[in-house]
């Protein structure tokens, strides 16, 4: 069977980061992986989606409409915009909380759509779903936002949203972030990791 995880955020948050973090862990438990990532979208502000499948064997990079397992949801508008991805019966969301509001909302004079709305939005295509204030707690803990995406992989990883070990995680980690950043990614993961919704 093919695990699939959509990873979803904006150019700026480390969503390409994280997909190379979970691929990698799959990778190291033996799984072949394929996947996709949008590089040219990745300019700040920009919608990235990311998608990674991992199983025995795995044919096609791209997911299928409503096979998404789990979307990872960087940013709150951006989990919402990927439903089409979702099932009820089959995909959990986990939504960082922290938005990062496009430059034109204010320019066109639209309103952000409350954490509250984009649950309701969600919900529908949710199997289950966490939202986690990672990127909020990450700055008040480490003096940066930036972290928030790692520490959601802990809250997926313990809530058993992730099918894959801490083990893997963190050798993932060791091999993927810079040097310098190791140990205050490892602080994030392991927050992640004992968080409770």
């Amino acid at each position: 069977m093919t695990y699939n995880v959509l990873l979803t955020g904006v150019g700026g948050e480390g969503v390409l980061l994280t997909s190379v973090i979970v691929a990698r862990a799959a990778n190291i438990e033996g799984y072949e992986v394929r996947g996709t990532q949008f590089h040219g979208l990745a300019q700040r502000g920009g919608s990235i989606p990311t998608q990674i499948r991992f199983g025995k064997r795995v044919y096609s990079p791209m997911i299928p409409r409503a096979r998404a397992d789990l979307i990872l949801g960087l940013e709150p508008i951006e989990a919402a915009r990927s439903c089409f991805y979702a099932s009820k019966e089959r995909t959990n969301f986990l939504v960082d909380t922290y938005p990062v509001k496009p430059v034109y909302l204010n320019l066109l004079g639209h309103i952000y759509p409350s954490n509250e709305e984009i649950k309701k939005m969600i919900a529908p295509f949710a199997k289950k779903s966490i939202f986690v204030d990672a990127s909020n707690i990450c700055e008040e803990k480490f003096g940066n936002p930036i972290y928030g995406n790692v520490m959601a992989i802990g809250v997926a990883l313990s809530s058993g949203m992730l099918p894959v070990s801490k083990k893997s995680v963190l050798e993932s980690l060791k091999e993927t972030v810079p040097r310098r950043a190791i140990k205050v990614n490892m602080a994030a993961f392991d927050m992640g990791l004992k968080f409770k919704g």
